[in-house]
């Protein structure tokens, strides 16, 4: 998981920013960004409209469903984070080829993990969240410049009382 070591490094200025407003890593602080992750998917799955087989309107532009993926990928990383997993650990492969497999693998995942916070769910979350962004057809350059942009904005609003 090297390719996302700067994508990392970002996040974990971004948490430090939190943890100065906000106890982050207090129990029920932890519990609400679990829910907020499976949330955050559903948006993420919305916007691709991958399961809605019924529509003729196609997914959301690029850039909204890449701006998704980065709040999805930001709270793996913020957990990645308080369980000081190194993305230089062993990571699992991905097992899916489908997009709507592969949602449905992040939703079970992170429901496994709001209960047990363990690592090695976790790694899975990543692993899969990783996977989806080929299937969105999302370099790592993407992904980069979408989290300067976040972090921008995040910036700005810590620092505007948001």
């Amino acid at each position: 998981m090297k390719e996302l070591e700067e994508i990392y490094k970002q996040s974990k200025y971004i948490d430090t920013l939190f943890s100065q407003q906000y106890n982050i890593k207090s129990s029920e602080n932890i519990r609400k960004y679990t829910l907020e992750l499976l949330v955050e998917l559903g948006e993420l799955a919305n916007e691709t409209r991958c399961f809605k087989f019924w529509s003729n309107k196609g997914p959301s532009e690029k850039e909204v469903i890449l701006e998704e993926y980065i709040d999805c990928l930001f709270i793996l990383l913020y957990f990645c984070n308080i369980l000081s997993i190194s993305l230089e650990e062993e990571f699992p492969l991905s097992q899916n080829q489908n997009m709507v497999d592969t949602f449905l693998l992040l939703y079970s995942l992170g429901v496994e993990f709001s209960k047990t916070l363990d690592k090695n769910v976790l790694k899975r979350l990543v692993v899969e969240l990783f996977h989806l962004k080929d299937l969105l057809n999302f370099t790592i350059e993407d992904l980069q410049e979408e989290t300067y942009k976040k972090k921008r904005i995040i910036t700005k609003r810590l620092n505007s009382d948001y």
